[in-house]
């Protein structure tokens, strides 16, 4: 399977449940840069970006699902509603009301630049590779 039908597979098994969220949602991370076209040969998990009330749901809705919570690498960089949920191939990582710390200031990553994409049947939100950029710096 390449890594673009690992998350076209798990997307379209997220569907079910995304498809009720309340608020916009956005793909960021690495499948985000895959599905804008970019080589990246593999992935561990999906990385969505949500608001701080579908996080609440998705917990909720994937309780079942959670591997871990509250769980951050880089707890003085970034805070959010943060989980991690089983898939049969990807993981998803659901970042609800994400901030970043930006010296010593917290602000909430709001993503301003998108388009619509379609993967396994799902339209989905997925940042412009400009806004990718601004995202990641």
């Amino acid at each position: 399977m390449t890594v673009e039908e690992k998350i076209a597979f798990t997307l379209k098994e997220a569907s079910q449940t995304l498809q009720f969220l309340k608020d916009d949602f956005h793909l960021i991370g690495s499948a985000a840069l895959i599905l804008s076209g970019i080589k990246i040969d593999k992935i561990n998990d999906l990385d969505i970006l949500t608001s701080d009330r579908d996080s609440d749901y998705l917990q909720a809705a994937w309780g079942n699902r959670r591997i871990n919570e509250g769980i951050s690498t880089d707890a003085n960089r970034f805070s959010s509603k943060f989980a991690s949920y089983k898939f049969p191939v990807l993981d998803i990582e659901i970042m609800g009301a994400l901030q970043v710390n930006r010296n010593g200031i917290w602000e909430r990553l709001q993503v301003t630049e998108d388009s619509i994409i379609v993967v396994g049947g799902f339209e989905i939100k997925n940042p412009t590779l400009r806004e990718q950029k601004r995202i990641l710096q």
